[in-house]
């Protein structure tokens, strides 16, 4: 199962890293629908937007309630919005979908996201509660139509598989490399030394482990990372393993400049487009 191991590196990832033509407009780099947020999490919403961003999207749009539209606006001034109820009218319009940052688990956001994952979708990152909401839905990977990259940290992983966190941690590789098989899709296995298995077997495995990244909201700012990516013509497998080297990149520039206490996942925001042009 373990075969075909391959360890993240720069060269790896610079090859990969999506070109910038002189001659390119907003609409070069994919528009991105964001689902997230909520009165209790808004800054889950803030931190995916602005990492897609920095990573080189062309437009970002949220999808959140009125509450968080306020705190979001005033953060984030490059950022568009969409009402909840229009989300399912336009999201053809979009090139990427990220789901689940902050977004909570009310019945109604339950019912929109299943509607959004049933459809043929564009390239989607399914992250945090949308996780959460996917361990509802009764057999969801034969449901979903579209290419999915899924982020779960071990807590979502064990809802979603079953299986313990104990057990997960103990067989990280095996875990990530069979679930990615049975569901069909790219599996983003966070923590330490961070797990990308594609649904066609082999694994890629992050060198980074850096307790500075263990603060809340790191992953949502991996999330709109890798949807950042996808954005721009990577594909989920490629977009997912850039995204985690360029974010594990970022976390150690920042914990030279402060060390392993008191990092906030805000700090990443400006280090990643650096890290990108230190790639190319």
């Amino acid at each position: 199962m373990n075969q075909g191991i391959t360890e993240l590196t720069k060269e790896w990832v610079a090859k990969r890293l999506p070109k910038r033509s002189k001659d390119a407009n907003k609409g070069t780099f994919g528009k991105i629908l964001v689902v997230a947020g909520s009165e209790r999490y808004p800054g889950a919403a803030y931190l995916s937007c602005a990492a897609a961003y920095r990573v080189g999207a062309g437009l970002v749009t949220l999808a959140t309630e009125e509450e968080t539209k306020i705190i979001i606006s005033r953060k984030l001034s490059e950022v568009t919005f969409l009402s909840r109820d229009e989300v399912l009218k336009k999201i053809d319009e979009y090139d990427v979908l990220l789901i689940g940052p902050g977004l909570g688990q009310s019945d109604q956001i339950v019912k929109l996201v299943e509607q959004i994952l049933s459809r043929n979708l564009s390239p989607t990152v399914v992250d945090g509660d949308g996780l959460n909401i996917l361990f509802k839905m009764e057999k969801w990977w034969e449901r979903i139509d579209g290419a999915v990259v899924l982020t779960p940290h071990p807590g979502e992983m064990s809802r979603l598989t079953g299986l313990s966190i104990e057990e997960i941690q103990k067989n990280r590789l095996n875990t990530a490399q069979s679930f990615a098989k049975k569901w069909n899709q790219v599996v983003v296995l966070k923590g330490a030394n961070t797990v990308i298995a594609p649904s066609q077997g082999g694994v890629v495995v992050s060198p980074f482990a850096n307790p500075a990244l263990a603060t809340a909201g790191t992953g949502d700012v991996l999330a709109g990372a890798i949807a950042g990516l996808l954005a721009q013509s990577l594909k989920p497998f490629d977009a997912a393993g850039v995204g985690v080297y360029v974010h594990g990149m970022a976390g150690d520039k920042l914990r030279e400049k402060i060390g392993n206490t008191g990092a906030l996942a805000s700090d990443l925001l400006s280090l990643l487009p650096q890290i990108i042009k230190d790639l190319r």
